[in-house]
């Protein structure tokens, strides 16, 4: 055992010193394998052999889930040679799953005879297929163990082999750089070197398989491999299915394929047969095996079938989208849609449109279905397309949503308000740049609840009698170039918006401007920043209550009475504001709570008992 141990690897060790180099993605070719493992052979028992044989769905102790396909097809490209009748493995495979048939191995074999119509059953099992390293070298193994049993039941001839081989050089036949393409295109999956050395496996492994003397005669045509160009994509209207034999000269050579034909290959160069044909717009192929044919002159034929991959040709664009749906983000939105049962389904591409039925701005790929789109600009409309394509390239048909970016998710679902505005404003609603100027005129109510959005560039003119009593949510986000503007007309108005809620509130970049005391907080904790409250007969705000608001980067000029009255137990903050000219005082505190300026607020004319009353901090220039 010791000395057989040692032989083997003295055969390894000169099979790697021998060796060529390794594969590349660019040339992939194999040199002759070298062999290792061991052979096995009961009795042949010659005059009772089989006729008719089926190869079963082999079992496969690897981790490649390409190993069960590629090496049995292989396996029966060569045992098809031979001087039985081999029932083809796609009838196999049908008929099995017919009759519900999921493990042979637990299965009768006289059942499983019976089920296929054969006398003869071939179980197998891949032990190897994998590619290793050793320094500069790459080892490849495909092993299978293999059991031909009789109608009784009985061994006639089990084997337990194992291929190695090294890669190297590049293959100039029409075989070789078809192969080679689709590997450098990664629609060839996996090395290369792996079908070869099963192809390997599978020629010796015929060499030793008993055949029945009584049909011996003359030899079939010897074809050595066929490709596709298919392998490992969907085809469509107008590719071109290019196929490559090798084998035999001299020969007559087509391509059989299921559904679509047989097509006429041509002998370029001894032995070397190609052809080609356009793919038609009626057709639709799924998993369909194409397989090489040489025909002798006295009519005697031999089929081998293409191991890399089945044929898929696939005319039919995927359906169009459902549920699609954009939900908003501050400069952005995410748009979704529910997942489609498409089988061969690729990606979705979503486009920003110019208009509902324009052309397209822009267009992003996704492989899931949600895509967020940034670089908005907000509360500005947009329309999205979104269109599933499927591996063949086939587009869908469009499916149109309007989307809106905006700093709260809930502008897209939100109800859009016209002129005049409801007396009540109750569920979430929106005020557009579009349909301003709003008239507030008369006193309304967001309710408990209720959600008012404000646009950007949103203009609302403010009667004497107008104002608008906030118990719900009031989120208002305009920008510096589109501020949203707050003015009378013509006769001015008085309190105009009143804060009576400890629901989020948020005032951003608001202009207020000569209104009598346009903004009184009596709870919550609102945030007004970047805003200017400009020239108001009485003062910018009025706090009073609990409330305790945070005013930031705000200007508050040319009050007539105060730039901002605290009253009650109210705590506000004020962070990196200014406050000019306001006569008598920036700033009234009237609250039982010490009120602290000194955190980056700026006074003109400076901060000091003249223009600060009552319990205030702040830091004298």
């Amino acid at each position: 055992m010791k000395n057989w141990i040692q032989l083997n690897l003295l055969l390894i060790m000169l099979s790697v010193l021998v060796g060529c180099t390794v594969s590349t993605d660019t040339g992939i070719a194999t040199m002759p394998a070298a062999r290792t493992g061991t052979l096995q052979e009961s009795d042949r028992k010659e005059q009772s052999l089989p006729t008719t044989v089926a190869i079963l769905p082999f079992s496969n102790d690897t981790n490649s889930e390409f190993a069960y396909e590629v090496v049995r097809r292989t396996i029966a490209n060569h045992f098809s040679t031979t001087n039985y009748r081999w029932l083809h493995w796609r009838d196999i495979d049908r008929r099995l799953a017919l009759a519900g048939t999921t493990d042979v191995d637990a299965a009768a074999a006289d059942e499983l005879m019976q089920l296929l119509g054969v006398d003869g059953l071939i179980y197998g099992n891949i032990t190897h297929f994998n590619k290793t390293f050793a320094g500069i070298y790459s080892q490849i193994a495909v092993g299978v163990e293999l059991r031909f049993i009789d109608q009784h039941g009985e061994t006639i001839w089990s084997v337990d082999d194992v291929r190695r081989s090294h890669a190297g050089g590049v293959s100039s036949s029409p075989v070789g750089l078809l192969i080679n393409a689709l590997a450098s295109a990664k629609h060839l999956y996996g090395d290369i070197n792996l079908y070869r050395a099963a192809d390997d496996l599978g020629r010796d492994l015929v060499a030793e398989l008993p055949q029945p003397a009584a049909l011996a005669g003359r030899s079939k045509p010897v074809i050595r491999d066929v490709i596709h160009s298919g392998v490992g994509q969907y085809l469509r209207y107008g590719d071109t299915l290019e196929i490559a034999l090798e084998g035999a000269p001299g020969m007559t050579a087509a391509a059989v394929i299921e559904e679509l034909g047989v097509i006429d290959l041509s002998e370029t160069a001894p032995g070397q047969y190609v052809g080609q044909t356009t793919i038609g717009r009626d057709v639709d192929l799924t998993n369909v095996v194409v397989t090489g044919r040489l025909l002798d002159e006295v009519g005697l034929s031999a089929d081998w079938i293409s191991p890399y991959g089945l044929l898929n040709i696939d005319n039919t664009p995927p359906a169009s989208l459902t549920d699609v749906h954009a939900e908003s983000r501050d400069g952005a939105v995410i748009v979704s849609w529910a997942l489609p049962a498409e089988p061969d389904l690729a990606s979705f591409e979503v486009s920003r449109l110019a208009s509902a039925t324009g052309d397209a701005i822009e267009t992003r790929t996704s492989s899931n279905p949600r895509i967020e789109i940034d670089g908005l600009v907000n509360f500005e409309q947009q329309y999205i397309s979104v269109v599933a394509v499927d591996r063949a390239g086939n587009h869908g048909t469009p499916t149109i949503t309007s989307a809106v970016a905006a700093p709260d998710a809930r502008y897209q679902s939100a109800r859009t308000l016209g002129n005049p505005l409801p007396e009540v404003i109750s569920g979430v609603v929106r005020l557009t740049r579009e349909a301003s100027p709003y008239q507030v005129a008369r006193p309304l109510r967001v309710a408990t609840g209720g959600v008012l959005l404000i646009d950007a560039g949103v203009e609302i003119v403010a009667a004497s009698t107008g104002s608008i009593n906030v118990l719900g949510e009031m989120h208002g986000f305009g920008n510096a170039d589109l501020p949203i503007r707050v003015s009378d007309d013509g006769q001015g108005y008085g309190e105009f918006l009143v804060l009576q809620t400890t629901a989020p509130v948020t005032l951003e970049h608001f202009i207020f401007n000569k209104g009598g005391s346009p903004v009184r907080i009596v709870a919550g904790q609102p945030l007004i920043t970047m805003s200017e409250f400009i020239d108001n007969a009485f003062s910018a705000m009025t706090i009073s209550g609990t409330a305790r608001p945070t005013i930031q980067y705000c200007r508050i000029k040319g009050a007539g009475s105060s730039g901002v009255v605290i009253e009650g137990q109210a705590q506000p903050r004020f962070q990196s504001n200014v406050f000019e000219s306001n006569d008598p005082f920036h700033l009234q505190n009237g609250s039982t709570y010490e009120i602290d300026v000194t955190d980056n607020n700026r006074f003109d004319p400076p901060a000091s008992a003249m223009t600060i009353l009552g319990n205030v901090t702040f830091s004298e220039d």
